[in-house]
């Protein structure tokens, strides 16, 4: 799965179900229908929906804050300039 910083995902109101973190796979027409295709980003399922029975359909923004491996010790232990620094 592959996420980005700031993730685009849609958010239908189908038949007044609510469903979250879609991504747009295709749009299909058959005969006078039009079908609208999405997949769940988290749990991977594949949703295919009438476009006449959306109440509503619209972009959400996530943003995600980048986590630090590891934090950085900016002071220098051994150096002359160091405050642990220890002079006999």
């Amino acid at each position: 799965m592959k996420h980005t910083e700031n993730d685009q995902y849609i958010e239908v109101v189908y038949e007044d179900e609510t469903f979250e973190f879609l991504e747009f796979i295709r749009l299909d027409h058959i005969c006078t229908i039009t079908y609208i295709t999405l997949m769940n980003v988290v749990t991977r399922e594949i949703f295919t929906f009438e476009e006449e029975k959306i109440k509503t359909i619209r972009k959400k923004f996530h943003y995600q804050i980048k986590a630090y491996s590891k934090q950085k010790n900016h002071l220098a232990a051994s150096s002359p300039t160091s405050l642990y620094y220890i002079v006999e």
